[in-house]
């Protein structure tokens, strides 16, 4: 499943120039003031509404692992990416549910679940972690309807013990990679992306370095999940995305969603206003290169393929159209 999504989601950033200092300060912004990613999400919540249809459709099609309780052991569900805030705990909850009632209903019984929350260290696992004693409870009044633990790091490595889980999601999180593109911040480099910040109208040698970044990363996610998910389990994917007929030079010109606005022109005209004003140095704002790519699903499909393992049950591209209705108070 890929769906268009505006990498201008609220994320901390704090001098991310050279890819290996991604994983440590990039993140959503954590809290829940109105700067915070959990009061700014609506675009994550817009994609996730629309594909649950179909990731309740694909749990209903799943093996079922265990036949009676006497065998069963806790079916394990991970989110990637994960994240904070509402989206994050409706997601596992709905999976979770998803999963309970078919076990219910089909088996007679019902299974113990552990949810694994994932993301990079420098997440707000804090604000998550609060979050989680509002679980529900079951009608027994004995049990939350999962066990849940965080894991911190990148799904760009492995996570997780072979073979350790059932269910996998990753939803509005692989469209960020693992590093800014080698040569894109280097002078010496064809690639250098001098005065920009992205590759929203890039030169071809900066296209193809974030092309060539985002294969290397999609392949390295599906060959650790591989290893990680069950045989017969579910690997369920929304990542920001773009049409096959538009080329990756044209990420975000969509003209029915929210992705229209060229934030990428204001992004650039802002850091030149602060050049002529003198606040920053030409340098400083060609260190600044937004590590994210929109896939087309040719290139999500091409990853799968030649990583093997995994049997592509449904993949489209759905464009997400968000309505914002602004009120006037009066007096």
């Amino acid at each position: 499943m890929n769906s268009s999504q505006d990498p201008n989601s609220c994320f901390k950033k704090s001098n991310v120039a050279r890819g290996g200092g991604l994983h440590r300060v990039l993140c959503m912004q954590g809290g829940d003031d109105d700067s915070s990613y959990a009061k700014n999400s609506e675009a994550p919540a817009s994609a996730i509404s629309l594909c649950r249809p179909l990731l309740l459709t694909t749990i209903e099609s799943m093996k079922i692992f265990f036949r009676n309780e006497e065998e069963a052991e806790s079916l394990r569900v991970a989110d990637l990416g994960c994240a904070t805030g509402y989206n994050t705990l409706a997601t596992v909850d709905m999976v979770v549910e998803a999963l309970r009632q078919r076990y219910i209903n089909q088996c007679g019984f019902e299974p113990e679940f552990e949810a694994f929350f994932s993301d990079l260290p420098s997440n707000d696992f804090n604000s998550l972690f609060r979050s989680l004693s509002n679980i529900g409870i079951l009608s027994d009044n004995k049990r939350k309807q999962y066990y849940a633990a965080g894991v911190p790091g990148s799904f760009y490595g492995r996570l997780f013990p072979r073979r350790k889980l059932h269910v996998a999601v990753s939803l509005s999180a692989l469209h960020w990679l693992s590093q800014i593109p080698d040569g894109v911040l280097d002078k010496r480099s064809a690639a250098w992306n001098k005065g920009r910040v992205w590759i929203d109208g890039a030169k071809k040698e900066v296209v193809e370095a974030y092309a060539k970044q985002s294969e290397k990363d999609l392949e390295d996610f599906l060959k650790c999940r591989k290893e990680e998910i069950v045989q017969g389990g579910m690997l369920f994917l929304l990542m920001g995305g773009r049409p096959a007929s538009q080329q990756p030079d044209n990420q975000l010109s969509d003209p029915d969603s929210r992705a229209k606005h060229p934030f990428t022109t204001s992004l650039d005209q802002a850091w030149q206003d602060l050049i002529n004003e003198g606040m920053i140095d030409e340098e400083t704002r060609d260190g600044f290169n937004i590590p994210a790519y929109m896939r087309s699903t040719e290139e999500v499909e091409r990853a799968i393929r030649r990583c093997g393992g995994f049997e592509i049950e449904r993949m489209e591209y759905s464009r997400i159209v968000e309505l914002h209705r602004r009120s006037k108070s009066s007096g």
